[in-house]
Order: structure tokens, then C-alpha cells, then sequence
């Protein structure tokens, strides 16, 4: 076996173990909670051999518009989710009912997303399946003694590989590009308006900036649709500018010169508050247009 080939094994094991160790505590928990840690630890370690792999928990306090439970960075890039389900009750988001069948319907837009319920793992780009799902155990918090063969480990591996390796790819057309936009924006028009729902966001501050600047007597739907189709519009307008850093701030100064009303209302976008509640969307946004070729794309739509 290779040097890579037992950095996984071991970290499988070990995980299966700390897994069995933590439910037999006699602690009253909520067990996607307790799988948080456990999980995040194990993409960390199994993708130490690819690059430089963290985690995050993407959960606000509240549970606001429902978040995945974990984000996954690859050499500081966001590359993908990971959303925890209690044991026994597997990875086929499409089966669920209630609740999850409904936070199913705000997840399959994610382009790169892994359920699992620490035992059954799928992949889903999307919100189509991508790769075969993976069992490793019958029921993970009996340990390692409990895992299931080198085929289906090799699998995971695979999965695991392919999940942390995955990179957008973006179509080279002005109608393409729409409709690979288009979800991600919407996630952001959703978090958007949730957070509005919230009495101390700071989105709550900025909507009243903007009616002044941009938009005077929208409503709260409209100050959602209208702040993510602008940041979307500003960021690909920036990327096409020649902007490589797509932080608002940074691409803001690709656009002053042609498009000073834009880049202001980009800056704006920078409030740290802002960005903290708006994390998830506005990285994808930003990962995805950073992928755009814009000499490429601007050849192919002449």
C-alpha cells in the first residue's frame, strides 16, 4: 500500500473510532452537532495528501435560511459543503420528507455538496448525483472494527478525492453563463432576505444605505433580488475588466473609472458585518466568477 493509502486508512479508523468513543458518552447531544468536529477532522486529514484542506462550520447561531453544516476550503478557496444527518438515516437527500425534503430543495443548488450520515456518504453537483454513493459502515459508531472492506474504503477515497478536487466550469457563452449564475445568485437573494428578517442585522443598515443611493422605497423582497443581481452583475462586469481579486473591495477598483455608481455600491458590499452573514453565497459567487476566462468568453460572444 502507498504512503498516501495508509494516511487514509488510518484516518478512517481513527475517525470511526472517535466517532464510537463520542456517542458513548453519556452526554444528551444533538448528533449532527457531535458529528461536526469528527468529520471536518477527518476531510482534513484525508485531504492533507492534495493540499492544504480546513473547515468551518457555516451554521449561523439561528439556523437563518439553514446553512450546510460544514464549509470545506481547499489552499484558502471554498470548494464545498458537507451537511451531517443523524446516524442511521443516510445520504439520499432525495428520499427525505418535511423539513429536510424542504432544506433538500435550498441544498441541490450547491455545485459541490456531500450528505452523509457519517456511515453513507454522497456527492452531489448540483443537485445531481456525481459520484457512487459509499457505505463504509453499517452503523459507524460501532468504530473501526465495524468498517467495510478496502473496496468500498477505496471508494470513499475516491469520493473524498473528487469532492476536494472539484473545480467550476463555467460555460463560454452569455446564455451559459446565465444559467450558471443564475442558482447561486438566488442562493444569495434567500440569504439575503432572511437576514433581513433578523432586527439586529447588519443587512438591516445597509438596505437603508442603499434606498438613499440606489434603490428608494424598495421593500425588503426588492432590496434582496435587487443586492444579488447587483453584486453578480458586479463582480462578472469586474472579472471581465480584468479584476483577479474578486473581494468587492478589490474588483470595486477595476470598475471606478467606466462604472462609478457600480463600484460604489460593491464597496458597500465589503462591510465585514455584511460579509460575515453572507459568507457562503458571496464565496460562491466570487470562486465561480474567478473561473470565468474573460478574454475567452469575450472572444466567444463577439
Amino acid at each position: 500500500m502507498t504512503s498516501a493509502g495508509h494516511i487514509f486508512t488510518d484516518a478512517i479508523r481513527e475517525y470511526a473510532d472517535e466517532v464510537a468513543e463520542n456517542f458513548s458518552l453519556p452526554v444528551d447531544a444533538d448528533p449532527e452537532d457531535q458529528f461536526k468536529p469528527l468529520v471536518g477532522s477527518l476531510i482534513k486529514r484525508v485531504g492533507a495528501v492534495v493540499g492544504d484542506v480546513n473547515w468551518r462550520t457555516e451554521v449561523h447561531p439561528d439556523n437563518v435560511a439553514g446553512r450546510p453544516d460544514l464549509g470545506i476550503t481547499m489552499n484558502g478557496l471554498l470548494v464545498g459543503h458537507v451537511e451531517l444527518k443523524r446516524p442511521g438515516m443516510g445520504a439520499r437527500p432525495e428520499n427525505f420528507t418535511g423539513p429536510n425534503k424542504t432544506q433538500w430543495g435550498r441544498f441541490k443548488e450547491l455545485p459541490n455538496l456531500i450528505y452523509t450520515d457519517g456511515s453513507e456518504w454522497s456527492l452531489y453537483h448540483s443537485g445531481k448525483l456525481s459520484w457512487k454513493r459509499v457505505r463504509i459502515s453499517d452503523d459507524i459508531r460501532l468504530g473501526s472494527a465495524d468498517l467495510f472492506q478496502q473496496e468500498s474504503l477505496a471508494q470513499f477515497d475516491q469520493l473524498l478525492r473528487s469532492f476536494l478536487t472539484w473545480e467550476p466550469i463555467v460555460p463560454g457563452t452569455a446564455q451559459g453563463l446565465a444559467e450558471f449564475l443564475a442558482p447561486l445568485t438566488r442562493i444569495l437573494r434567500d440569504d439575503v432576505r432572511a437576514e433581513l428578517g433578523r432586527a439586529d442585522s447588519p443587512l438591516r443598515t445597509l438596505a437603508t444605505e442603499w434606498g438613499r443611493l440606489l434603490f428608494p422605497g424598495a421593500n425588503d423582497d426588492q432590496f434582496a433580488d435587487a443586492y444579488a443581481q447587483t453584486l453578480t452583475y458586479a463582480l462578472l462586469l469586474a472579472r471581465l475588466e480584468g479584476a483577479e481579486n474578486l473581494r468587492p473591495a478589490m474588483a470595486a477598483d477595476a470598475l471606478r473609472v467606466e462604472h462609478a455608481l457600480l463600484a460604489e455600491a460593491l464597496s458597500l458590499m465589503e462591510v465585514p458585518s455584511v460579509r460575515e452573514r453572507l459568507l457562503m453565497p458571496v464565496e460562491l459567487l466570487e470562486r465561480a466568477i474567478a473561473a470565468v476566462d474573460s478574454i475567452q468568453f469575450q472572444q466567444h460572444d463577439d
